[in-house]
């Protein structure tokens, strides 16, 4: 085939390159790396990071470790450990191994975050060494979370998150502020705000996804049942479980009013109501 029948396109570039542009350290392009770290899967990125030097300068330079899972609390004393199998990379370990991370780069959690029994300043400090720009799920049981600190983990990539946290006082009405700032939260567990959270207020917030599942605790409201209607028709998708857990000083009597609700509405539609 005769190749001079073929134009060859000339590519010029401007003097002054645009500051989104990354500069050119590696045998390959910039771009073709950044790809490969986030489009990699976990157990082949894990190998390619163990082997490949420019991998490990990219990620030193712009991101700092990657993995997909970290887990922090009492776990049967395991003081630290990293695992590679399930095409997963995770860190699981006691509530100082932040110890372990650098103090100058983020650790980027890619999946899934679980806090267990952390007091706030603990939190706090991982949150500070974390990079979750890509997290999917969250996990904080018994928990303490400052405000500022909950805020800033909201990251639009969230599809789960879980949390029996101290979030809900001080004029912080967590459910609300949830829904508002993850667009792709499919399913959560959080507390309800006794002065502040109405189910009036969540079915007036708008979303284009609608909840697989709602675990509201510490739940006490006045029987309505069309606003009730109304909050499960706007936010909950089809086939979707609510669920409300009641605090301990609510009289019988309400909860029965939920429940007897519950047992006929669960009779005629696919989203169920599950009273606790």
């Amino acid at each position: 085939m005769d190749s001079s029948k073929f134009s060859v396109p000339e590519i010029s570039l401007k003097e002054s390159l645009p500051s989104t542009f990354l500069k050119q350290y590696y045998s390959l392009p910039s771009p073709i790396i950044k790809y490969m770290l986030e489009n990699a899967s976990a157990i082949n990125y894990f190998k390619l990071f163990q082997t490949c030097k420019i991998l490990q300068k990219f990620n030193e330079e712009k991101y700092g470790p990657q993995i997909d899972v970290l887990e922090v609390g009492n776990f049967n004393n395991h003081s630290f450990s990293i695992h590679a199998r399930n095409k997963e990379i995770k860190i699981r370990g006691s509530s100082k191994i932040y110890n372990e991370f650098s103090k100058n780069q983020k650790l980027w959690v890619r999946k899934r975050l679980m806090f267990h029994c952390l007091p706030g300043y603990v939190s706090n400090r991982y949150f500070k060494r974390l990079n979750l720009s890509t997290v999917k799920e969250i996990y904080l049981f018994d928990t303490a979370v400052k405000f500022e600190d909950y805020k800033k983990l909201l990251v639009p990539s969230i599809e789960i998150l879980y949390a029996t946290v101290c979030c809900s006082t001080n004029g912080f009405d967590i459910i609300s502020h949830t829904l508002k700032s993850l667009p792709n939260l499919k399913i959560f567990r959080l507390p309800w705000h006794q002065n502040l959270t109405t189910f009036v207020e969540l079915t007036a917030i708008k979303r284009n996804k609608k909840l697989q599942k709602a675990e509201i605790y510490e739940f006490i409201d006045e029987f309505n049942e069309e606003n009730l209607r109304k909050f499960i028709a706007e936010q909950m998708a089809p086939g979707a479980t609510l669920y409300l857990s009641f605090k301990e000083d609510v009289v019988q009597t309400v909860k029965d009013k939920y429940q007897d609700f519950a047992n006929d509405f669960n009779m005629f539609s696919g989203t169920k109501i599950m009273i606790r």
